[in-house]
């Protein structure tokens, strides 16, 4: 065999053996490359179609996540596929299309959280509730901080524990996908039942502050009473409705 043809045969081979090697990259290999808070129990599969068992948050279990990359949009610098995490207090799934960086899009989010401080410290300790959402598409940019969403977020079966337990009803936020001119989104806020009839906004401004803002009403005696409370005594407008607000971070 030529001299010629060695070489191109070997170059061939050595093409293929590259290509099957960074279409199979053992997802165990890139264990250490994870977000420091981060940690995973058991890593299978490859770098593009994949498994964790046993991932973890400062400490705290998630559950178990699996997803689905396309290797070509990898190599352009891009995310696209698919991710699934399963675990007692917290689900999502989503198909991605961002940057390593996390900028760019989701899409068809379903998540479910239920509020235990054991899994983010910032839940109060004697409140509970599920967070939900269902988003059409929910866009990032560096942070990463949402630039628009289309869907509804909801907090279900809110409540309060301790001497004094309360129950403090169900909510929707539902987002259009715009975004204003400062980078801030908002949503349109209703309640779904309960102690309180609320008609407000739900405000996300860039990186991680919240303002929740608008109407409330107490629909029984002592509910009216902890909306005076709420709302520091201020007068009811004309049709019994109070005003309030509060913020925070995310």
């Amino acid at each position: 065999m030529k001299r010629s043809a060695v070489v191109l045969t070997v170059g061939a081979g050595l093409a293929v053996f590259l290509v099957v090697l960074v279409l199979y990259l053992p997802a165990g290999w890139f264990a250490a490359a994870l977000p420091p808070p981060l940690r995973c129990g058991e890593l299978g599969g490859s770098i593009w179609h994949g498994e964790c068992v046993g991932l973890s948050f400062q400490g705290t279990t998630l559950g178990d996540a699996t997803w689905n990359l396309a290797p070509g949009s990898a190599l352009t610098g891009r995310l696209a596929g698919d991710v699934d995490l399963r675990g007692t207090a917290l689900n999502v799934r989503a198909d991605l299309d961002t940057s390593f960086g996390g900028v760019g899009e989701l899409r068809n989010v379903i998540a479910r959280l239920v509020m235990d401080p054991a899994l983010l410290p910032q839940f109060p300790p004697n409140q509970r509730g599920v967070i939900t959402a269902n988003l059409e598409r929910l866009e990032l940019v560096a942070g990463p901080a949402p630039r628009a969403l289309k869907g509804t977020v909801e907090l279900r079966d809110f409540r309060q524990f301790g001497p004094q337990p309360l129950d403090l009803g169900s909510y929707q936020a539902t987002f259009d996908g715009t975004t204003s001119a400062d980078g801030t989104v908002v949503g349109k806020l209703h309640d779904l039942g309960g102690p309180f009839a609320i008609e407000g906004t739900l405000t996300l401004t860039p990186p991680n502050s919240y303002l929740v803002q608008g109407l409330i009403t107490g629909r029984s005696a002592e509910a009216e009473r902890l909306v005076r409370q709420i709302t520091l005594g201020a007068t009811p407008d004309a049709s019994g409705r109070s005003a309030f607000s509060f913020e925070g971070s995310y």
